[in-house]
């Protein structure tokens, strides 16, 4: 996942100038390798959106704080940063849109900083409150499939519930106990699994059933099975890859 941070990679070299138009001259500058669209580049301490990149030398710009900004012209020579911070207020001019701003990488995010003597990843906000520094680190995605994504990991959150739980059973031996449990996810995937368990302590502790059908939905205990004692519990964990798994209510089994 793409995280922000201010201990990014960008790298910046040469100098620019930057016409009333956003359109900037590099002089050795390499904006192909070392920059992208959506990334700031800041010249005399203000900040300007990249929209468009044409060449090493040659790239288009917004102001990146401002949506439609006049943009404050830089004369040849200005000396200019390059980061990967995130836009303060959406800016849809010039082709830009915020979908395109992307943060740095898990590297980055890993590389511990300090402010105002706290330690840190991420873009961050501190704040003082009575003799404590907390410190806020702010994580933004971009799920948007245009480059700079590859390293982007999207976990969609599934919720399992349990529709019917299993009802305890009363069977005279040698007939079978049976429990079934009905489960539903939400979401757009998600395949259930079933781990039927049994506890022979009323419930201290628990084991997944021995039983053929101990991972279905319906879990049949007949009688020449080893758990097919009195008053053993059962009970089933259901799970799906994505979400948190699920415990049924623990039922008994009696058997005359």
């Amino acid at each position: 996942m793409a995280g922000w941070g201010k201990a990014d990679n960008k790298t910046a070299s040469g100098t620019i100038e930057l016409a009333a138009d956003g359109s900037v001259t590099g002089t050795s500058t390499a904006f192909t390798t070392e920059a992208a669209v959506g990334d700031v580049l800041t010249a005399n301490s203000i900040d300007f959106r990249i929209t468009a990149i044409a060449s090493d030398t040659a790239c288009t710009v917004v102001d990146a704080d401002t949506a439609g900004a006049t943009i404050v012209a830089q004369s040849a020579g200005a000396s200019y940063a390059l980061s990967e911070k995130p836009s303060l207020v959406g800016n849809s001019v010039g082709g830009y849109t915020s979908e395109n701003i992307h943060g740095v990488d898990t590297n980055e995010m890993a590389a511990n900083k300090t402010v105002e003597g706290a330690a840190h990843t991420g873009w961050n906000h501190v704040r003082t409150v009575g003799s404590r520094k907390i410190v806020e680190t702010l994580v933004a995605m971009s799920k948007n499939g245009i480059t700079g994504d590859a390293e982007d990991v999207v976990f969609e959150d599934y919720l399992i519930a349990i529709a019917t739980q299993p009802v305890a059973a009363s069977v005279t031996s040698p007939a079978d106990a049976t429990f079934t449990v009905a489960a539903t996810i939400t979401g757009s995937g998600g395949t259930l699994t079933y781990d039927w368990q049994v506890s022979t302590d009323s419930g201290s502790t628990w084991a997944s059933t021995v039983d053929a059908d101990g991972t279905a939905a319906t879990l049949t205990v007949i009688s020449t099975d080893a758990e097919y004692v009195d008053a053993n519990e059962f009970r089933c964990v259901v799970s799906a890859t994505g979400a948190d798994s699920v415990t049924s209510d623990a039922v008994a089994v009696t058997i005359a």
